[in-house]
């Protein structure tokens, strides 16, 4: 398929999804009353944990759309934590793109913060490379996902946003095969392409050379890890694996890694 064969094919599956950008569904930013809003909305089930709080499914009554709130207690996080949650929020209004998990709303209901997200049906990626047990993706697949993840990269970038965490954990997909980026608890913006920054965060199997040697590091991390996601993709494995974080990153910097032959079909 051409880039324009893809681009048409994302359209499509958009399309199928309601028959637009989810993102023109995005409510107006700002804090509301907590006991006001969950009336409107019907919990379902607890997704996970991310960086700094719970993820919890709901049903907005309204139409009957599952939405996602990220819950943050407040009252168990640092100053400096709550700095970096209020920092999340900003760069979550700030991003419109088809392959970015969409922000719709923030409130607060008494002590903790709740960030409402786009939800969506297909799991993240980690659970359906789990799920191909060995079989490898078709090339069609793998140029398929790459082609979004490198989209979500490119506009985040474009907006001056590192996002610092990208893995499989957090690249979520719809049942159309339709890509997010999301968890953006760790992004962090840059005033140029040219800023660095120096604080290490991120997952180890993900990490670049310059963050595990604690040097400053700016948007090329993110397309070492990127690589790393396109590595597993296409193998099925990590790129860099060891018993341990010192030993793993190690690896990386050495940069000791190799093909393993796959029997998989």
């Amino acid at each position: 398929m051409s880039l324009e064969d893809y681009e048409r094919h994302f359209d499509s599956l958009n399309s199928d999804l309601g028959g637009g950008s989810v993102v023109s569904e995005r409510s107006a930013s700002g804090t509301f009353n907590g006991e006001e809003e969950k009336l409107h909305y019907i919990p379902i089930r607890i997704l996970g944990k991310g960086a700094f709080g719970e993820a919890t499914l709901y049903r907005r009554t309204e139409d009957n759309s599952l939405v996602v709130w990220k819950e943050v207690d407040l009252n168990s996080l640092s100053e400096k934590t709550r700095r970096d949650v209020m920092n999340e929020i900003s760069i979550l209004s700030m991003l419109e793109h088809n392959n970015i998990i969409a922000y719709f709303n923030h409130f607060m209901d008494k002590n903790t913060l709740l960030i409402e997200m786009e939800y969506c049906n297909g799991g993240n990626l980690n659970d359906k490379i789990i799920q191909q047990k060995g079989k490898l993706f078709s090339e069609e697949i793998v140029i398929w996902y790459l082609y979004q993840i490198t989209s979500a990269v490119a506009y985040i970038h474009k907006a001056g946003v590192i996002h610092r965490d990208i893995k499989t954990l957090n690249i979520f997909l719809t049942k159309t095969n339709l890509m997010k980026l999301g968890d953006y608890g760790l992004a962090k913006k840059l005033d140029s392409e040219f800023s660095m920054a120096e604080t290490c965060v991120g997952t180890p199997y993900y990490m670049s050379p310059e963050l595990c040697q604690g040097a400053k590091y700016n948007f090329k991390s993110d397309i070492w890890a990127m690589g790393c996601v396109l590595f597993e993709v296409l193998t099925l494995r990590k790129t860099f694996d060891a018993t341990n974080p010192l030993n793993l990153c190690v690896k990386i910097v050495q940069g000791n890694w190799k093909i393993q032959t796959h029997t998989g079909c």
